[in-house]
């Protein structure tokens, strides 16, 4: 059972972006306006103070993304085109003369519990100001219980603070072609109840990348197999970006 669960977790990886080959080029930096979002799809509260202060003292700023197979950048060909590596580019070239390190501290197929196994030596470790937390996709493939979910999010949210990080919850990848596969709407508005009571930030990667594909940015349904790499790389580019304006706007 636990074989099949594992291959279907690989299966839509390779539904939604296909796998890259490991020496897969970083792209360039994305063009004006290419990466647009609808303004109400990036939340104004809660906001970050403590990261507003280090980017206004020029302070060294340290995140670490934790996630899954999307956050180790599985179908970009690895972590050098993920989206945690575009985030500290993007940074960069927002806060220059600020020292920006984004550590990526992915594992592909873990669910929220066992991330959160991981915080004391892979995350709080680091000593970040902020921790963007990706999950809840492993625990639909598995169908953990949803009330077990939001139980591991309250826990892990708590043990995050406790390490001194501000908390960025990052929900699920959308794809048109998986809503037959997978139920994740449960596990998407747990998330959402546990930011609004735990009052963490969620970037809403779920609609953000629902919008590019309904208004034709990016097609994600119908994708030769010779693009696939390419259109995981504009996307996963394009997240970076626009976790960054989140961050921005967060961190006033």
């Amino acid at each position: 059972m636990e074989r099949g669960i594992v291959r279907l977790a690989t299966l839509l990886i390779v539904v939604l972006f296909g796998v890259a080959p490991a020496n897969a080029q970083a792209p360039a930096p994305p063009k004006a306006n290419q990466c647009a979002v609808s303004p109400d799809l990036i939340a104004g509260d809660p906001t970050l103070p403590g990261l507003a202060k280090r980017f206004h003292d020029r302070q060294p700023v340290v995140i670490v993304a934790i996630g899954g197979a999307s956050t180790a950048g599985v179908a970009a060909g690895g972590a050098a085109n993920a989206y945690p590596q575009r985030l500290q580019e993007a940074l960069a070239r927002r806060h220059p003369g600020v020292s920006i390190t984004v550590i990526n501290k992915a594992i592909p197929r873990q669910t929220t519990r066992d991330m959160i196994a991981r915080f004391s030596t892979d995350v709080l470790a680091a000593k970040p100001n902020l921790v963007m937390w990706e999950t809840g996709t492993v625990d639909a493939v598995r169908a953990v219980e949803v009330d077990e979910f939001v139980t591991a999010l309250d826990e892990g949210i708590t043990k995050l603070r406790a390490g001194g990080a501000a908390v960025m919850l990052v929900n699920m990848q959308y794809n048109p072609g998986l809503a037959s596969v997978i139920d994740f709407g449960p596990y998407l508005d747990a998330l959402s109840r546990v930011a609004d009571l735990d009052d963490v930030y969620l970037f809403d990667r779920y609609q953000i990348m629902r919008y590019w594909n309904d208004t034709g940015r990016f097609d994600m349904l119908d994708v030769p197999s010779g693009k696939q790499t390419a259109l995981a790389e504009a996307v996963y580019r394009c997240l970076g970006e626009t976790m960054a304006g989140a961050i921005d706007r967060a961190a006033r």
